[in-house]
């Protein structure tokens, strides 16, 4: 349960605010144009939720590569239109490209989530699958009247300010987009890494709440903001009926800002306490301990590898570094070996979560027949090779990434 409400949250809270303040901003030129850029980007997430099910074609990074730039290419535009406000037709193309882009960087993992509830179960009638479609629809319940809550409360405010707000949170948001893009490059060597790229790439990573905590602070101020006006308005009308429906309406601002701070509570919590409880029991199994034999290699018997488990080793190196592999079987005659490290979440490491094999930093499921290739959170590979019912590696390989485990 609390794996798939600390997932939906990541994927969604950010966004629903995105449109929200996107579709308070612009709704006065046609809520068709915001419904044409949602549904756009619901056909791309489909299409690529559908081969990524069925197919092996679909890879995430490419895909995440091609709505990041999207972004990053629109944004300027985007904030032009919005302080300016010119050209209409403008106005309308780009917010249709803006919530498409949205749309379908995030709705895939939504859509994908289901078919992973009941991996490793052998049927679906337990509570262990309730429990992950309990936390699946609460979550996503909790977000989406956020974002309700989120658009009411812009139409409280004036134009100008709800303006300012968007163009502060699109921000945020390419700073998000812009290091995804930064990590995808990295990882798929399209650029060569400096080190300040992959200490911000791997600082942003240490902190996985950081944005969303971002968004949190500039909710919790508008819903503050509305409760403060509402209790500072002044009760006046020409009759006692618009001081009625003054009051009323008072009312309302009233319990949408406290509605919206318990959503933003509930919130704070999933990110944080939440994913501290769902986190804090996952451990890495000690390292059993490799040497090399007298011929100088390190040799694994391939019966105590082939139960289909994650086996991990350990191998001290030269000047003492530890350095940790794994080892699982993932078909008849072919075995998944890497470091216990990847490019991107450094030596954090890998366990096993029933069939899964999962980065314990990012909480990244690996696909285990791709374990042993490079790129994405895979392991980095490690060469080796099979003689006379044995697995066979050689300490050079080993020496030569040992940096990454110091």
């Amino acid at each position: 349960m609390l794996q798939y409400l600390i997932k939906i949250t990541d994927n969604t809270f950010i966004p629903v605010i995105m449109f929200a303040l996107l579709s308070a901003t612009v709704i006065q030129l046609s809520k068709k144009h915001l419904i044409i850029g949602f549904v756009l980007g619901m056909i791309a997430a489909f299409i690529y939720a559908i081969l990524k099910r069925n197919t092996g074609i679909a890879v995430r990074e490419f895909y995440d590569l091609g709505t990041n730039v999207a972004w990053c290419i629109i944004v300027v535009p985007l904030l032009i239109s919005l302080f300016f406000r010119k050209s209409q037709a403008l106005n309308i193309l780009l917010i249709v490209i803006a919530t498409g882009i949205i749309t379908s960087q995030n709705l895939p993992n939504i859509l994908l989530y289901p078919f992973e509830f009941d991996v490793g179960m052998d049927s679906i009638f337990n509570n262990d699958y309730l429990f992950k479609w309990v936390g699946y629809g609460f979550s996503l319940f909790v977000c989406i009247l956020i974002g309700l809550f989120v658009y009411r409360l812009c139409t409280r405010f004036s134009t100008r300010f709800v303006i300012a707000i968007t163009s502060l949170a699109i921000i945020f948001f390419t700073a998000q987009n812009a290091i995804n893009l930064l990590r995808i490059l990295i990882v798929r060597r399209f650029i060569s890494p400096q080190k300040w790229m992959m200490d911000l790439v791997t600082s942003v990573l240490d902190h996985v709440n950081l944005f969303t905590f971002i968004f949190i602070v500039l909710v919790l101020v508008l819903s503050i903001l509305l409760y403060i006006k509402s209790k500072t308005t002044s009760l006046v009308g020409s009759n006692p009926a618009q001081v009625r429906k003054l009051k009323a309406s008072l009312r309302r601002d009233r319990r949408t800002s406290l509605l919206l701070m318990a959503g933003i509570a509930i919130t704070a919590y999933t990110v944080t306490r939440a994913r501290y409880i769902f986190e804090k029991g996952v451990e890495l199994t000690p390292a059993e301990p490799v040497t090399p034999n007298a011929d100088g290699l390190i040799v694994i018997p391939l019966d105590k590898v082939n139960d289909g488990n994650l086996h991990r080793y350990g191998y001290k190196a030269t000047d003492g570094t530890l350095i940790r592999f794994i080892v699982i079987k993932k078909s008849e005659n072919a075995y998944g070996v890497g470091f216990d490290a990847c490019d991107i979440c450094g030596a954090s490491g890998y366990y096993q979560r029933g069939n899964q094999v999962v980065c314990i930093l990012c909480d990244v499921v690996m696909n285990i027949a791709t374990i042993g290739f490079s790129g994405g959170c895979n392991p980095v590979p490690l060469k080796y090779e099979i003689l006379d019912g044995n697995m066979i590696i050689r300490p050079t390989h080993l020496e030569a990434e040992k940096s990454r485990f110091k």
